[in-house]
């Protein structure tokens, strides 16, 4: 396993959004090599919207404090944090201790569950991931306590759930991978994403984004089907004269014609890998299909 030095990553690879973004898009950023913060006091931060504020903070800390009735105890955890904007938020859960204490704890999410604004999301600075508390005298005690820790196991490749607004005030949800390994000392942060469109769920671990066909505008376009494979798009349809446009997501023109009733083949051998969108327009009829070249 690699370890990442945390000054390396001063200028870390962070996503660029739009806040007038038109299409579902999940944008997608890998850490390589992995964060791996098993040393108290390292940290690591997400800047989603490049104002220059960390939108999301990770902590590996140890420190002594009292907990419960004022007892004195060694306190090792792993913390996330919402900075920023009040809008940031975390998906989790909070405990009350007796004694009015309450800790918000982060939900270890599995693949494919959906984030959206029907889930609880929290705007503390220090939400409690894997904590251990060992206190110092009488009754001793040594507890163990958040999501991300399990008796025995690592944590591996799961999810934390996040809500974030940028500078306009758009809210957009996403998804960051983590492992917690070592009994809970050591976070490894491997990549993130969110959806571009606003208030759009997204599912966690999904890279590609909403996949469902994008209208531009209502129109009977009975028949047509768009796709791709590889790096080439399929048009097939039963009208005649339909007009295409294949475009990226930054809007450039890469490729446009015409088609008449039948099946087509169209290669993009030199479209680099990602996403676009094909436009079919028939006078007043218009639609948009997104689809994803391979190269």
């Amino acid at each position: 396993m690699r370890k990442f030095s945390l000054m390396q990553y001063s200028a870390a690879a962070l996503a660029l959004l739009s806040a007038k973004a038109a299409y579902s898009q999940a944008i997608y950023t890998d850490i390589d090599p992995d964060v791996i913060l098993d040393e108290p006091g390292e940290t690591f931060g997400i800047d989603l919207d490049e104002d220059g504020l960390n939108d999301f903070n990770f902590f590996n800390k140890s420190f002594t404090t009292t907990v419960f009735y004022m007892d004195l105890a060694n306190v090792k955890a792993l913390f996330v944090g919402a900075f920023d904007s009040a809008e940031n938020g975390i998906v989790g859960n909070y405990v009350t201790f007796s004694g009015g204490y309450f800790y918000n704890r982060p939900y270890a999410m599995l693949i494919n569950e959906q984030i959206d604004s029907s889930v609880q999301f929290f705007n503390d600075n220090y939400q409690t991931m894997a904590k251990e508390i060992d206190k110092f005298y009488s009754p001793f005690e040594n507890t163990h306590v958040g999501n991300w820790f399990t008796w025995g196991s690592n944590i591996l490749n799961h999810y934390i759930g996040f809500r974030f607004s940028d500078i306009e005030y758009v809210k957009r949800y996403g998804w960051i991978r983590c492992s917690v390994i070592d009994s809970g000392r050591t976070l490894i942060i491997h990549d993130y994403a969110y959806e571009s469109k606003p208030e759009t769920p997204i599912l966690t671990g999904d890279t590609i984004g909403d996949t469902t066909t994008v209208s531009i505008q209502e129109g009977e376009f009975s028949g047509l089907t768009v796709y791709s494979f590889g790096n080439s798009v399929f048009i097939s349809t039963p009208l005649n004269d339909i007009q295409y446009r294949i475009l990226n997501l930054q809007g450039e023109l890469i490729l446009n014609g015409r088609v008449t009733s039948g099946s087509y083949k169209l290669d993009l051998n030199t479209a680099a890998s990602g996403i676009y969108l094909v436009e079919c327009h028939q006078e007043e009829m218009r639609k948009a299909f997104k689809i994803f070249i391979e190269n």
